[in-house]
């Protein structure tokens, strides 16, 4: 959708400026008249003309996830310090220097100026506000600690840029391994072992194993490279299609959790994101099944929703959540337990508050270990590759070498 610059009169007689989205100029100006306003001049705006004009423009300013985790930070402390979410939007906004972010916050701040939530607000915009993140903030609406959560969802993007660098340090040698093998491999197979194969040929001498193994190799990816492109392009088709339906869904979001390594770090997410948005929503007064729909939302699991959704059933008819939780076998014992013990005093809310605390600390922990074994794994492979391919190569030499010498 188009964007378009708007000057209008009030009422009063001042003027107003801005920027927003709409299918042409004439539903612009209906929409700002329907608003109260009385538009002078609407105009497409100059960052849509050269987006209109560079097709790739907005690839060009993709909005990354430290500048959202920037921005939830100002927002959370803004919205801390008392300052209303309308002021505190445009100042974020004269902050950003990323254009298509830009223009994404102005667009909000409008759209909650005039009557929108700020969830809903930031809905239109998931190419730059997850589903998780806009949940979130619903929450926060709903519960009324919106800069709580902005602050949580804050540390949330830290944490998983962190992860994300640590991935990368630790799979940076790795990857010069794999590109210098891809290399060596590459002038292998086109000069040094053509060569070798014909010398041996003509000595009527068979290649050593390992050569001849790579040799069958090459030879296969190159004759039939097109089956083999054709192939990957229809399983990731078949499981894209697959992955859309219900059943697949839940298939493959019960294959994460059986993972091994990353199934235990689903899971500890999971728990982590539950126990803080539900243990947030009641300690600022939401109601039991309000809460549980909205921590619902917020789950990426399709396991977890089922169970959440099944739970909201049961407490309707009477049973208390830890029971409905325990029933289903797809929480550990150690949430139920401390669940039960926390709807027993009355307070669930802060056993939920210290099971986020220890499982977000678990959550670092696991995250240390797998970071730390990613880079030692990838070198052993990468060496156990490169060995292979040094070797099919030195092995007809020495061999060569040995024929020759005899």
């Amino acid at each position: 959708m188009p964007r378009y610059k708007y000057q209008a009169m009030t009422k009063a007689g001042s003027v107003v400026a801005g920027t927003a989205e709409a299918d042409s100029t004439n539903e612009l100006i209906a929409r700002l008249k329907g608003s109260g306003y009385f538009p002078t001049e609407v105009s497409l705006d100059k960052v849509e003309e050269k987006k209109q004009r560079i097709p790739f423009l907005s690839f060009l300013h993709k909005v990354k996830a430290s500048e959202v985790e920037f921005f939830s930070y100002q927002l959370a402390t803004m919205v801390n310090s008392g300052i209303r979410l309308i002021r505190a939007l445009s100042v974020a906004t004269e902050q950003i220097t990323n254009v298509m972010f830009r223009d994404a916050v102005d667009q909000v701040r409008y759209d909650v100026e005039h009557g929108s939530t700020f969830h809903d607000a930031l809905a239109k915009h998931k190419n730059i506000f997850s589903d998780l993140y806009v949940n979130i903030v619903s929450a926060g609406e709903a519960g009324g600690v919106l800069g709580l959560v902005l602050s949580r969802l804050a540390e949330f993007s830290e944490k998983q840029r962190k992860l994300k660098s640590a991935v990368i340090s630790a799979m940076f040698y790795p990857m010069i391994l794999v590109c210098l093998g891809s290399i060596i491999g590459l002038v292998l197979t086109l000069f040094v072992l053509p060569r070798l194969s014909g010398m041996f040929a003509e000595m009527g001498a068979a290649l050593p194993l390992p050569t001849r193994i790579l040799m069958d190799i090459t030879g296969f990816v190159s004759t039939y490279w097109w089956i083999i492109l054709g192939f990957i392009i229809i399983v990731v088709v078949a499981v894209r299609r697959y992955s859309r339906t219900d059943k697949g869904k839940r298939n493959i979001d019960r294959l994460k959790l059986k993972l091994p390594l990353a199934g235990h770090i689903f899971r500890i997410s999971a728990m982590s994101s539950f126990s803080r948005t539900l243990g947030t929503l009641l300690d600022n007064g939401v109601q039991i099944l309000a809460s549980l729909a909205i921590v619902r939302a917020t789950m990426g699991n399709v396991i977890y929703r089922g169970v959440i959704e099944n739970s909201e059933k049961e407490i309707e008819r009477g049973e208390s959540l830890a029971s409905s939780l325990q029933k289903s076998g797809e929480f550990p014992a150690l949430v139920t337990h401390m669940l039960a013990i926390g709807e027993e005093s009355g307070r669930p809310q802060d056993m939920l508050m210290k099971l986020s605390e220890y499982y977000e600390a678990e959550m670092d922990k696991q995250l240390e270990r797998v970071s730390n074994l990613v880079g030692p794994v990838m070198i052993l492979i990468m060496a156990l590759s490169v060995g292979f391919l040094v070797a099919a190569a030195i092995l007809p030499i020495f061999e060569a070498s040995n024929m020759i010498a005899a």
